[in-house]
This record gives C-alpha cells, sequence and structure tokens, in this order.
C-alpha cells in the first residue's frame, strides 16, 4: 500500500540531509577560521609597517602561507 511507512528509507533521507547541514555548517566555520586567520595577520603586518607585504601576500597564496608560518598563525 502507498501509506506503508519504510522506516529505513525515511531514515536514509534523514542521514543525508544530517550530512548536508553538518558539511554546510563545517564550510562556514572554516570560512570564519581563515577569515581570522588573515585578519590577524594583515593586523601584525600592519602594525609593523609591512605594506607591501600584505598586499603581495594578497595576491601570493603561497607567500600567504609562509607570513602566517612566519609568525605562528595556524
Amino acid at each position: 500500500s502507498i501509506y506503508e511507512y519504510d522506516e529505513e528509507k525515511e531514515l536514509k533521507i534523514i542521514r543525508a540531509d544530517e550530512r548536508e547541514l553538518g558539511y554546510e555548517e563545517g564550510m562556514e566555520e572554516g570560512i570564519k577560521s581563515g577569515e581570522g586567520r588573515i585578519n590577524l595577520l594583515n593586523t601584525k603586518l600592519m602594525e609593523l609597517g609591512r605594506v607591501e607585504d600584505v598586499l603581495q601576500a594578497a595576491q601570493d597564496r603561497t607567500y600567504q602561507e609562509q607570513l602566517l608560518a612566519e609568525f605562528g598563525i595556524a
């Protein structure tokens, strides 16, 4: 009958929805964390008057990672 409850099917749907929600929340947290790291790096560089480093790091991901390591920003 079309009115039968399929518990296994329902649980698969619920788990898929929960995975998607968890993924989205994880992505949001990761983005916020990354933004925080870059903001901290930029603040430290500006405090030291290293404006050119801020500009270069904004254009060069490898250089940005080197600066993050230099300042111990994980």
